[in-house]
């Protein structure tokens, strides 16, 4: 009888982060140009590219914190940020949420400053980008630029995405 392998769980959350994290510059990557600062059609709604910014902001303070001395992108401004800018920070902050937080799960586990363990950071910062995305795609088709059938199946690429 075959021995059943244990799921390696630190490695999983990281493979499911690696692709929540590379879907997000993935669609900044197709979107078209004219969507990413047109003002939102909802009242006090964000542009897009503050949306970008926003999820790329989101989560660095606690990086720092964690791993004094590595290297942590620095925030975008959601006033200036442009599409290219937005995808090279989003592919920063990847690279270094894999690189501290994977040192973390091998340790203690702990996330400084943010409320609870690294698993629940991943985890947190998955749905909120999520959350955000679903907003992306919502105003981009309210203000005209739906995103195409090959973006959203690409988008639900998952394996792909984590070995980008």
């Amino acid at each position: 009888m075959a021995k059943a392998h244990r799921l390696d769980v630190a490695a999983a959350l990281l493979k499911a982060y690696a692709a929540n994290a590379r879907i997000n510059q993935y669609l900044v990557e197709q979107l078209d140009a004219a969507v990413w600062r047109a003002p939102s059609p909802l009242p006090r709604g964000r542009t897009i590219a503050a949306q970008f910014a926003h999820i790329h902001n989101c989560g660095l303070r606690y990086l720092e914190r964690t791993a004094p001395g590595v290297t942590v992108p620095g925030e975008l401004d959601r006033f200036r940020v442009t599409q290219r800018q937005a995808a090279r920070a989003l592919g920063a902050k990847r690279k270094a949420v894999l690189a501290i937080v994977g040192a973390v799960l091998e340790e203690n586990g702990r996330i400084i400053g943010f409320s609870g363990d690294a698993a629940r950071y991943l985890t947190y910062y998955m749905t909120h980008d999520a959350h955000h995305r679903g907003q992306v795609l919502l105003q981009a088709r309210l203000l005209g630029y739906p995103i195409s059938q090959k973006t959203m199946i690409g988008m639900w690429a998952w394996h792909k995405r984590a070995t980008e």
